[in-house]
């Protein structure tokens, strides 16, 4: 487990709260400072300099990003799509094989059953609406992305559940 360093300061009734924060990379540091209203300070040393950030933030996605949570999320997710669209076309040339008489209908449902992680992509995740968001931002770029059924089966996420968010955000992108 990595350490942290921590600091508990009042300043002008404000609690302030200063931490090394862990990051992926073990020689990235980044400390911060956040008030309870929301504020924070972040510190990240670059060479022989200092960036420093600062800012508001009333959720976490912000510090998240600074810290390279979203990164690793990021990276989960475009994984996780890449695999999905492997098993589609897996799924795809085991069926041509099929049409083509190469295989047996026996065979080929007797080798999805055996090696189904390499056929079938689930839709299992209820994901938070953050993790929508990244899906949202990351499909932009990958083909063929045309509805949230394209979302649900790329990312592996339920589809009801999907659905549901993308109506909640189309709802308040429109306000």
């Amino acid at each position: 487990m990595a350490k942290q360093n921590k600091m508990t300061a009042t300043i002008a009734h404000t609690s302030v709260y200063m931490e090394q924060q862990p990051t992926g990379d073990s020689h990235l540091k980044i400390s911060m400072c956040q008030m309870h209203d929301g504020a924070f300070v972040a510190v990240k040393p670059f060479g022989n300099d200092n960036i420093i950030f600062a800012g508001i933030s009333q959720g976490s996605s912000l510090i998240n990003r600074m810290v390279g949570a979203d990164y690793s999320e990021m990276i989960d997710l475009l994984t996780r799509a890449v695999n999905n669209r492997t098993r589609q076309r897996n799924y795809f040339r085991l069926q041509n094989s099929l049409l083509e008489g190469l295989i047996s209908e026996e065979d080929f449902y007797k080798e999805i059953e055996e090696k189904e992680d390499d056929y079938v992509v689930e839709e299992l995740e209820t994901p938070t609406p953050e993790r929508i968001r990244h899906a949202l931002m990351l499909s932009q770029g990958i083909k063929d992305i045309q509805n949230s059924e394209d979302i649900s089966t790329l990312f592996s996420f339920s589809s009801a559940v999907t659905d549901n968010e993308l109506k909640k955000i189309e709802s308040n992108d429109s306000i």
